[in-house]
């Protein structure tokens, strides 16, 4: 619930209880003071019904302002019953008055009694207004005045805006405000100076008129976001080589056993000599690889089996 439209709390009441307990101490007693000076007024015309005049009045007065004051209530103010109401207290004064005689002292005396019943009349019933309006979503709230003397000429658009479109909250035409010039900056940036001859027809005329803000902001964001760059061909895929198969080991080739005879014979005489050679060694002295030499240099080596 709005904290504006609340229950009066048992202060209020009370306070408000108090001041109705004055209120109506002040109208008997105004009545009290006016009647006679009515009636003695109106006696020339009236004779011994002048009583009328001053009760009619003062019932007529009470029933306008109490009827004023409900409609007031119920949101459906009545202008013509408040200043009915003004015209016939403004006769009780003017009777009043008229029974001081000229006297300037007499003439404040009876003026002041219904000038009081109105002014309270009239806070009471800017009271009920003011809360009838806000729950109802009717009543505008005020600017600021230190608003007007800061930025007057844009105080004035807002407060135009306000009554145009019935904006009734005041931070709520403020956050308004806020996003429209947040749109034309956006404008500004992206068209330049001269945004409303490039920009579209009805976003220049949302924001010139502060409505549809919501609309009018998703347009302008669209319009001045940088498109992507296009995306970068990609390269065709690189062909699959097949598996390269190892190539099988080359065999050595076959010695001749004529050959293999010769070698070992110079093989042995080489080992006798030099019982530390390896088989490297050996293969190089007899023209034959390094492994052919291990190998021969592995059978001569190894002792011969026994029978």
């Amino acid at each position: 619930m709005d904290p504006t439209t609340m229950p009066l709390t048992r202060a209020q009441r009370v306070l408000a209880g108090v001041g109705g307990l004055f209120f109506a101490g002040l109208a008997g007693l105004g009545g009290y003071g006016s009647f006679a000076s009515v009636r003695d007024v109106a006696e020339p015309w009236f004779g011994g019904q002048a009583w009328i005049v001053p009760a009619g009045v003062d019932l007529g007065i009470l029933a306008l302002v109490s009827v004023a004051l409900l409609l007031e209530w119920l949101a459906m103010p009545m202008p013509a019953l408040r200043w009915t109401a003004f015209l016939f207290t403004a006769a009780t004064v003017w009777l009043n008055v008229s029974a001081a005689h000229g006297d300037i002292t007499g003439m404040v005396m009876h003026a002041a009694m219904p000038v009081l019943f109105i002014t309270f009349i009239e806070a009471v019933r800017h009271a009920i207004r003011r809360r009838a309006g806000i729950a109802s979503g009717t009543v505008r709230e005020g600017i600021p005045v230190a608003r007007w003397l800061l930025a007057p000429f844009s105080t004035f658009r807002l407060w135009r805006r306000m009554v145009l479109w019935q904006i009734t909250s005041y931070p709520q035409a403020l956050t308004a405000e806020q996003r429209r010039r947040h749109a034309l900056a956006l404008l500004d940036g992206h068209y330049g100076r001269k945004w409303k001859s490039k920009a579209p027809a009805d976003v220049v005329w949302m924001l010139k008129d502060g409505v549809m803000l919501d609309q009018a902001l998703t347009r302008v964001t669209e319009l001045t976001t940088p498109e992507p760059p296009p995306p970068e061909p990609k390269a065709p895929p690189k062909p699959r080589k097949a598996p390269q198969r190892k190539a099988p080991p080359k065999k050595e080739p076959a010695v001749p056993r004529s050959v293999a005879t010769d070698n070992e014979a110079r093989a042995l005489s080489i080992i006798d000599a030099e019982p530390g050679i390896t088989g490297a060694e050996l293969g190089r002295r007899l023209n034959i690889s390094a492994r052919q030499g291990q190998r021969l240099l592995s059978r001569l080596s190894s002792p011969a089996p026994t029978s």
